[in-house]
């Protein structure tokens, strides 16, 4: 089902670790969220239950939260995001499969294969353009066709990216491989295949001379974002997704994703990084980055009567939020004068604390539900 309101996805705004102080934050801190959160309305909280330590779903809870956005349907690990960039670098009009191919860092720790985050090896055009000339045959000769995307990213197109589940890069990132190959444990047909290619191209890496200087060696790829476009979507021509990447704080550069229902998206990912290297720190200053841009302006909006949903989006969970009639709460403080007798009125301090305050720490630290127990 799509969603019938302006969206705002936030990935990685839960956090999902094991280091969060129970007293984050402060009850001063991030005030344009925590007024945000008393004039919102918490509608549902989506739990993914993990498999020991590992979660169970291929994709992300942000990935599932856009894909809903955009009125997509697709099984678990082929939401086809491949395929959409490619729409919109209009390199195909017709309903062939697509994937992602990402260069990347296997390294091995504590005796097995852990997947580094793509971002550390700074590919840079020129390298990106060796490898790609490298390894565009080799992919030509199973019938897969190569295109550029960014430094590092390329697009594949070939059938065999039709209903095939892949794990997204970010589910992946910090782990240890073998559960989220393609194929799992026991590929077969295009898995076969795509799993074969992928360790020839990690034989051609070892000795290819891009890797001669590098302190980080590129050794292997990832596929990931495979599927095919539902054949009634449609691409809005002023899709920003380059400048949202650079400056995802920056609104008015967001993407914006538009369907035949006109649904709204725009995903930000001011979280990501921070989140990605359990950096409690630095999590909490981008929030604080995030509460003076992206909550300042959705607090304006929903005070001046717009309507929107927000979803709040972890490792595990995905927390949805829309706007609903102003509280009653929220109406006291809106009285003139309200805030000298605030100040001067030691019982009304305590009822502010009582029904006003919002613990963000409950809302937005999620431990693993064992840790619940």
């Amino acid at each position: 089902m799509s969603f019938d309101l302006p969206t705002w996805v936030v990935p990685y705004a839960l956090w999902s670790g094991h280091r969060a102080p129970a007293n984050w934050p402060a009850s001063d801190a991030l005030p344009n969220v925590r007024q945000w959160l008393r004039d919102m309305h918490r509608t549902s909280v989506i739990h993914e239950e993990p498999h020991g330590a590992l979660p169970t779903s291929l994709a992300m809870p942000h990935e599932v939260a856009q894909a809903q956005a955009l009125g997509w349907d697709f099984a678990d690990g082929c939401v086809p995001w491949a395929a959409n960039a490619a729409a919109e670098k209009h390199l195909s009009a017709d309903t062939s499969a697509w994937a992602f191919v990402t260069l990347c860092n296997w390294h091995v720790s504590n005796g097995q294969v852990n997947m580094g985050d793509p971002a550390h090896l700074q590919i840079d055009a020129d390298t990106d353009a060796q490898l790609f000339e490298a390894m565009q045959d080799f992919f030509a000769q199973d019938g897969i066709a190569l295109y550029p995307c960014q430094p590092g990213q390329w697009l594949a197109q070939s059938d065999v990216f039709a209903n095939l589940p892949t794990a997204s890069l970010d589910r992946v990132i910090g782990r240890n491989i073998d559960p989220w190959l393609v194929g799992g444990a026991a590929p077969s047909g295009t898995a076969t295949l795509l799993r074969r290619l992928q360790n020839e191209m990690q034989m051609l890496l070892y000795t290819h001379v891009v890797n001669a200087n590098r302190g980080l060696a590129i050794n292997s790829l990832w596929w990931h974002g495979a599927g095919v476009l539902p054949i009634n979507t449609e691409i809005s021509t002023n899709t920003k997704t380059s400048a949202a990447r650079e400056n995802p704080t920056n609104l008015a550069g967001s993407p914006l994703l538009q369907t035949l229902n006109e649904a709204q998206l725009v995903a930000i990912s001011d979280l990501r990084k921070a989140s990605l290297q359990q950096d409690w720190q630095g999590w909490t200053q981008a929030w604080t980055l995030l509460d003076q841009t992206l909550f300042a302006d959705l607090l304006k909006r929903v005070q001046q009567g717009e309507t929107m949903r927000v979803v709040l989006c972890g490792e595990y969970e995905r927390h949805m939020y829309e706007t609903q009639p102003a509280s009653a709460w929220s109406r006291i403080q809106s009285i003139a004068g309200w805030q000298d007798l605030w100040q001067s009125n030691a019982l009304l301090q305590n009822i502010a604390k009582r029904f006003g305050a919002t613990a963000l720490h409950e809302r937005l630290v999620v431990l693993p539900r064992s840790e619940d127990m």
